[in-house]
């Protein structure tokens, strides 16, 4: 809540203190791009997707926000006796739509709530070398990507540890203001609470070493339900029509 605090405060001293109006009206459509500058994750920025908003009148908007990203890593291991080089790639799009309803709190400064549903299809792959007093192995791994604590030998892969592949679908409430610095330029901040579900698909894990191919495909399928409070410290910055 103290970093909320500090984006509402950036903002609010980011423009002078004139009382023009700047708000949408009725048929006014917003765009934005949502981003948090602090350190989370181990990730100090990160862009959070685009959102678009169509207002029916100051009061009521529709909103719809489109994200996606793709994440590839590369770890190496090298000791005595074995080596190995991984690559994993994983991927997403997603698509929410929901609705805002706006309180006039100042000339510039409004405050909203609003509902928002949408799904996120993820996909993940890895492949790798696996080397081991001069036998060589391939590694492909479709719907899962290895986390680097177990990259080694192809034959010790557990199928449950994989960061799987899958389909999620989200339910949300949320809360944010809206403070327009200059005509239609705007910043802002937002809260929620989001339920999810997760439902992975099956890895298909697939090992050649010399002419001899395994393949497997475990019966391994992971549904995941969560219900979290986020006060997240995201920066809004957008342009109304």
């Amino acid at each position: 809540m103290k970093k909320f605090s500090i984006v509402l405060i950036l903002c609010l001293l980011a423009t002078a203190t004139t009382f023009a109006q700047y708000k949408p009206e009725a048929g006014s459509v917003t765009t934005e791009i949502q981003f948090n500058p602090f350190n989370q994750n181990g990730q100090n920025f990160s862009v959070d997707g685009l959102k678009l908003r169509y207002f029916f009148n100051e009061n009521n908007a529709l909103r719809a926000t489109i994200g996606f990203g793709v994440y590839n890593n590369k770890f190496t291991q090298k000791d005595d006796n074995s080596s190995s080089e991984y690559k994993t790639r994983q991927g997403n799009f997603k698509l929410n739509l929901g609705y805002e309803y706006h309180i006039d709190i100042a000339p510039r400064l409004s405050a909203y709530v609003g509902l928002q549903t949408g799904f996120n299809i993820k996909n993940a792959k890895t492949t790798g070398k696996y080397e081991s007093n001069g036998t060589k192995s391939e590694v492909e791994i479709k719907g899962g990507a290895l986390s680097e604590d177990d990259v080694d030998d192809p034959s010790n892969i557990d199928p449950s540890s994989l960061m799987n592949a899958g389909f999620e679908y989200n339910l949300g409430a949320f809360a944010g203001i809206d403070f327009y610095m200059y005509k239609g330029l705007y910043c802002g901040a937002e809260f929620g609470l989001d339920m999810n579900t997760f439902s992975s698909k099956k890895p298909s894990i697939k090992v050649k070493q010399g002419t001899t191919v395994n393949e497997e495909k475990p019966n391994i399928k992971r549904n995941t339900l969560d219900v979290a409070f986020k006060a997240i410290p995201t920066i809004r910055l957008g342009w109304r029509f």
